[in-house]
């Protein structure tokens, strides 16, 4: 009974749901996108059940807007039974949006949350990739994935790099880092888990784009998040560093978009309302800032109190903070519409968590500082979420 409980935690946490042999990926049944549309799909694994050695996965998904398919397949191999020490190789042909930190190394709740990000942003990209890595935990609170891709990327925007055009061969080789001292994991028959997530987190990616086999890009990418969260008589407080750095030919995905989540260009107030997400701004039209180089300071308050208003259920009262700052070496390379963020872009928000007794939450945030306008309308934002996320 406890190895069936502890195997359910585990896939659960991992966003799984398990079927005997099998483990479907949740987060591959839906999603949606401004270029994509509704994108169902499935995606499936085969578990320690099946071998304790070799792990076999594969998915796949379809838009209803681009009408194309997307699908992917791996394996994994595991090494060691006593630590994480796996290594993989896998094909995708998928699409991304373009300039997104890597999230290699998140845990699911993180990715859940920004599974809705791109609800406004059109700005993607096609990537046929081949890759191979290899995932290690060092110690208890070291975790190292180090890879080696090939990829034929596509511009699926109007978008135009220098005189290159926007399709390209990119061989690459990426390191990321995650160090979390304060968490409680143990080894399952499914993997590590991780029981008590305690913070500081941090995160370090980075990626190096080099001219050998048929590689046309050669470029240094490094990006880095820090998340902290403690207690005290003022409630709960979470803070969130982020920054980025993007050197030599680089197509645009390969810099920094900072997340917008709003549709800046219509007049409808409905399209100012998005849904979580883990280091977006709910005020920012997306799909617009980009950088080579940037960073953001984010911040949450719990109020230390709650309150009942309809039924049982206690709410409670959160505020925000977010700042981000950035600049573009050669804006004047990458031929499409889009703005340099080299001023402090600020918004303040307040959500009210459990709304009314209900099991969501509803934020309201504004734009303040250099890039608030006159209009009332493009300056706010509103987000609805489940509780928890």
């Amino acid at each position: 009974d406890v190895e069936k409980r502890v195997s359910l935690i585990t896939n659960l946490l991992k966003g799984n749901i398990r079927y005997k042999m099998l483990d479907f990926d949740l987060t591959k049944i839906f999603n949606y996108d401004k270029y994509q549309g509704v994108r169902l799909g499935a995606g499936a694994k085969l578990n320690e059940k099946f071998s304790k050695t070799f792990s076999p996965d594969a998915y796949f998904g379809f838009g209803f807007r681009d009408h194309t398919w997307k699908y992917g397949a791996g394996l994994d191999v595991k090494l060691s039974e006593k630590r994480t020490s796996i290594f993989r190789v896998d094909y995708s042909d998928d699409v991304f949006a373009a300039g997104r930190i890597s999230t290699a190394l998140w845990d699911n709740p993180m990715k859940l949350k920004d599974l809705g990000v791109d609800l406004y942003n059109a700005n993607f990209y096609q990537s046929k990739k081949f890759g191979a890595s290899f995932l290690y935990d060092v110690s208890n609170s070291l975790t190292a994935k180090i890879g080696l891709n090939h990829e034929n990327q596509n511009a699926l925007f109007d978008y135009q790099y220098q005189n290159l055009g926007n399709s390209f061969k990119n061989v690459s080789t990426t390191v990321s880092l995650k160090f979390s001292p304060n968490d409680k994991n143990m080894m399952t028959p499914g993997g590590k888990l991780t029981y008590e997530k305690k913070f500081p987190q941090f995160f370090l990616n980075y990626e190096m784009g080099s001219k050998i086999f048929d590689g046309e890009l050669n470029y240094h990418r490094l990006d880095a998040l820090a998340i902290h969260q403690f207690r005290s008589k003022l409630g709960t407080t979470t803070l969130k560093f982020l920054g980025g750095i993007s050197s030599g030919t680089a197509p645009i995905w390969k810099n920094f978009e900072i997340t917008g989540q709003t549709n800046g260009s219509s007049e409808n107030w409905t399209s100012k309302i998005n849904t979580p997400s883990t280091l977006g701004f709910v005020t920012m039209p997306s799909g617009t800032f980009y950088a080579d180089k940037f960073v953001s300071l984010q911040v949450s308050q719990y109020l230390p109190f709650r309150f009942k208003t309809i039924g049982k259920t206690y709410s409670t009262i959160e505020l925000e903070y977010k700042s981000a700052i950035g600049n573009f070496k050669n804006p004047e390379n990458h031929q499409f519409n889009f703005q340099v963020l080299n001023h402090n872009y600020q918004e303040v928000g307040l959500v009210w968590n459990r709304f009314l007794g209900r099991k969501f939450d509803v934020g309201f945030s504004y734009r303040l500082g250099y890039y608030q306008t006159s209009l009332f309308k493009d300056n706010f934002g509103l987000q609805i979420r489940l509780s928890g996320f």
